[in-house]
C-alpha cells in the first residue's frame, strides 16, 4: 500500500471513530425477502454466478509437474493439473468420448489420465493422446477432442477459474491496479495454506456472502468474540468495477492517531476484505490471509457452499506460531458456527413463512446493497439477453 494511500485511509478510519460514522450509501436500500428463495431466481443467478472468476485452489495443493486435483464448481467437474512450466491448467473432468468423468481420485500426480470406460487417454496438457481400436474413429481430428479446457489463472498464490469455456480471466483486471498492488504487496503470493474447510450451508448463497460483508452486526452480534477486536460499524468502502476494499478498524487504531505515519503500517491496526464479485474475499489481517469462496448449489436456492482457506505469510517455525494461527482459527470457527451461521441460518428458514414482503439495507450497510444491487442488474441483463438466444433442441450430426 502506498504511503498516502495508508496514511489517509488511517485518517479516515479514525475520524469515523471519533465521530461514530461510516462510508454510507445514498438512501437505503429495499430487497424482497423472496430473492432468497425463489427457485427461479435462483436458476438466474447461478447462469449469472458462473461468468464470473472463483478460487479452487492454493498453490500448495499442486507439488510437482502432474500434481493434479479434481473439484466441482457450480456444476462443473473440474481436473486442475500443474504443467511443464510451472503454472497451473484447468480442464472439465469430462471424456469426449462418451462423456464419463476421466480422473476419480482427489488429488494425485500423474502423466496421463485415462478414462477407465473406454481407456481414452488425455495428457496433462489435456490433449487426446490414444484410445483403444483408433481404427473405430477414422476422419476424426484428434486435435479437436482434447479436454474442454476453462480459463484459469493463478495469482496471489491462489488459483482461479471461471467455469464458462472462452471466457475472459485476467485477476489483476477485476480487482484494478491499486488493490491488486495492495495484495502483492501482502506478500499473499507466498503464503502457506494452513488449513481449508469446505461447509454445506442451509442457506442461499446471498445470505452467506451478506454475512462477509456486514460491519454493523460485529459488535451486535459478536459481543463476546470478535467485538473484542474490531470496531463495529466503522468501515472505509473503496469500489473498482466489480470488486471492493472493505477495511475495517482495529480496536487499536487510535493509538496512532498522533503517531508519525512512518511508524506503523494501518494494515496492523485493520482488518482488509478484498472483495471479487460475486463470492470471493481476500481477508488480510496482522498474522494471517483468510480466502473465502461461495457459490450457490445448482438446484436448490436454500442451499450454498462455502469454503475457507487460512493461509500464514511463511509456513509456521515455531510451535507459538502454530498456537496463534490455530487460536486465530478457532476463534473464527466459533464466530462463524455458534454466531453467524447459527443466526443466519433463520433468515433462510423466514424467507418462505416470515411474512415479511421486504427486507431494510440501511445506509450504513454500503457493502451489502452493491453485491444486490450487482447481482439483481446481473440477472436482469442475463433475462434481456435470454430471447435472443435459442434454446432449441440439439440435432445429431452424422459425418
Amino acid at each position: 500500500m502506498e504511503r498516502d494511500e495508508k496514511i489517509q485511509l488511517t485518517k479516515r478510519l479514525i475520524a469515523h471513530v471519533d465521530n461514530d460514522t461510516t462510508d454510507y450509501a445514498d438512501d437505503l436500500l429495499r430487497v424482497p425477502f423472496s430473492v432468497f428463495d425463489d427457485p427461479d431466481l435462483a436458476k438466474h443467478e447461478v447462469d449469472v454466478v458462473r461468468r464470473f472468476p472463483h478460487i479452487v485452489a492454493h498453490v500448495d495443493e499442486f507439488t510437482k509437474t502432474g500434481s493434479f486435483i479434481t473439484v466441482e464448481l457450480l456444476g462443473t467437474p473440474l481436473l486442475l493439473v500443474k504443467q511443464s512450466d510451472g503454472g497451473v491448467r484447468a480442464f472439465a473432468n469430462v471424456c469426449r468420448h462418451r462423456g464419463s468423468r476421466v480422473e476419480f481420485a482427489e488429488s494425485g500426480c500423474k502423466r496421463v489420465f485415462a478414462c477407465p470406460y473406454h481407456n481414452w487417454a488425455y495428457g496433462k496438457d489435456g490433449a487426446l493422446r490414444g484410445m483403444p481400436n483408433a481404427e473405430g474413429f477414422e476422419g476424426m481430428d484428434r486435435s479437436q477432442y482434447g479436454l474442454v479446457e476453462f480459463p484459469c489463472e493463478t495469482r496471489h498464490g491462489l488459483v482461479w477459474v471461471i467455469p464458462t469455456a472462452g471466457a475472459d480471466l485476467d485477476i489483476a483486471a477485476v480487482l484494478g491496479p491499486k488493490h491488486d498492488a495492495e495484495v502483492t504487496d501482502t506478500g499473499m503470493a507466498g503464503s502457506y495454506q494452513v488449513r481449508k474447510e469446505t461447509w454445506r450451508l442451509g442457506m442461499n448463497w446471498k445470505i452467506a456472502v451478506d454475512g462477509v460483508q456486514d460491519s454493523y452486526h460485529l459488535c451486535q452480534l459478536h459481543t463476546k468474540t470478535v467485538c473484542n477486536y474490531l470496531q463495529g460499524n466503522i468501515t472505509a468502502f473503496d469500489l473498482v468495477d466489480r470488486s471492493w476494499r472493505l477495511v475495517v478498524a482495529r480496536k487499536s487504531i487510535t493509538e496512532v492517531r498522533d503517531a508519525d505515519p512512518d511508524s506503523y503500517d494501518v494494515r496492523d491496526y485493520s482488518l482488509a476484505n478484498y472483495t471479487v464479485y460475486p463470492g470471493t474475499m481476500l481477508v488480510t489481517e496482522p498474522q494471517h490471509f483468510e480466502i473465502w469462496t461461495i457459490v450457490p448449489d445448482v438446484d436448490d436456492p436454500n442451499v450454498s457452499y462455502c469454503t475457507i482457506r487460512l493461509l500464514s505469510p511463511h509456513k509456521p517455525a515455531t510451535p507459538r506460531e502454530e498456537r496463534i494461527l490455530q487460536k486465530n482459527w478457532d476463534l473464527l470457527m466459533e464466530t462463524l458456527h455458534d454466531e453467524d451461521w447459527f443466526v443466519t441460518k433463520t433468515i433462510q428458514d423466514n424467507a418462505a413463512n416470515g411474512q415479511v414482503d421486504q427486507l431494510i439495507y440501511g445506509r450504513n450497510e454500503l457493502p451489502g446493497q452493491v453485491f444486490h444491487k450487482m447481482v439483481a442488474a446481473d440477472v436482469a441483463a442475463l433475462s434481456a439477453a435470454a430471447p435472443a438466444a435459442a434454446h432449441a433442441q440439439p440435432a445429431l450430426a452424422q459425418s
